[in-house]
């Protein structure tokens, strides 16, 4: 068994998913994105090849070491050692693309639709299959005022096998745009 997969870890390895998220994304030059639990940095690196400034945000101190040693040379990516649940958000409109903790979805998407003042420009996220079904059918009244500000679908399943270590269950590609953005 590999060391993270005792603690929820799985890094999604699909290099053509990885690309589809970034795509999708559309950030580029001078946009400011955000990948949460960062881990080895399979995201973050085509993240900061767009140009955009990426914040690698990692709460375990062994990625946080791997992705400073990894970007050292890059000052477009600033390895941030913080919890998602935590974390100051930016002021400034951003972006997210990023393969979350699957316990922390819920508590992610409060934190980043909740908020008084609409900074959140987009997210492209990685998270569970049934979670991400739940969240675009769902009409409690948390989502309806989430869905007044922002649209959310399903972009596209993806598949377990595409992780290592392999997880138990599907994913999904979790497309979240404000609404009315230019």
């Amino acid at each position: 068994m590999l060391p993270h997969a005792r603690t929820g870890v799985h890094v999604l390895s699909a290099h053509a998913v990885i690309r589809r998220l970034i795509r999708s994304s559309g950030v580029g030059p001078d946009d400011l994105v955000i990948d949460f639990g960062a881990g080895p940095g399979t995201i973050t690196a085509p993240l900061a090849a767009t140009g955009a400034r990426v914040l690698a945000v990692e709460r375990d101190v062994a990625f946080v070491h791997r992705l400073t040693r990894r970007f050292a040379d890059q000052p477009l990516v600033k390895v941030v050692h913080a919890d998602l649940r935590t974390v100051p958000l930016p002021g400034r409109d951003f972006s997210v693309v990023a393969n979350i903790p699957f316990a922390l979805s819920t508590v992610l998407l409060r934190r980043l639709l909740n908020r008084r003042r609409r900074s959140l420009a987009a997210a492209d996220l990685v998270v569970e299959w049934g979670f991400a079904q739940r969240i675009v059918a769902a009409r409690t009244p948390e989502t309806a005022k989430w869905s007044e500000k922002y649209e959310l679908r399903v972009a596209g399943r993806i598949r377990r096998t595409d992780f290592r270590p392999v997880p138990r269950v599907d994913s999904a590609h979790l497309v979240i745009r404000r609404r009315g953005r230019e």
